[in-house]
């Protein structure tokens, strides 16, 4: 009998569990669809996860990893850019990240990023008009405001540039 291999059978269920997360969230998200897409049973998913909750966390600790965009507050508009150049090379990490927001509210918290927005606007490299955690949340939406358009590559060089400008113009002092 052959022996199963725990962290292929892991890697399997991560990346199993990813696509079903990114395509219908975590509550409509289903095991045996999961188990069926790893090629193993759904009883074997409870072994290793223990549950629906504990696999979207598995999940979402893997992708935060890849999603990982440089921040700094002194370049807003920079950062801006390359979460809007993530969002369109990668779809499926913005559509997790919008289950997430959906799903589970109020559970992300960017404390280090305000902080840093704060003394960007201390230092006066970042505009007052709005709070720190306004600024966040203005700079998130601009970036992501395209994450559904095709990642064809059509008018990818104009969006990114938009997303730029507009976030310059947001954060000018």
């Amino acid at each position: 009998m052959p022996r199963r291999d725990r962290e292929q059978t892991r890697r399997r269920l991560l990346d199993a569990a990813f696509v079903e997360f990114a395509a219908y969230g975590i509550a409509g998200a289903r095991m045996e669809r999961i188990a069926r897409i790893a090629g193993c049973s759904t009883g074997l998913v409870y072994t290793y996860y223990g549950g629906k909750q504990e696999l979207f966390d598995a999940v979402q600790a893997e992708v935060v990893d890849a999603a990982f965009v440089a921040f700094d507050a002194a370049d807003l508009p920079g950062y801006a850019a390359r979460c809007y150049d993530r969002q369109h090379d990668h779809p499926e990490l913005a559509r997790l990240a919008a289950w997430r927001r959906l799903e589970r509210p109020g559970q992300v918290t960017r404390s280090a990023e305000i902080e840093a927005i704060r003394q960007a606007q201390a230092r006066g490299l970042v505009s007052t008009r709005f709070s720190a955690e306004q600024v966040l949340v203005l700079v998130l939406a601009i970036a992501s405001m395209w994450s559904n358009a095709p990642a064809d590559g059509s008018d990818h060089a104009a969006r990114r540039r938009a997303v730029e400008d507009a976030v310059w113009r947001l954060v000018e002092p």
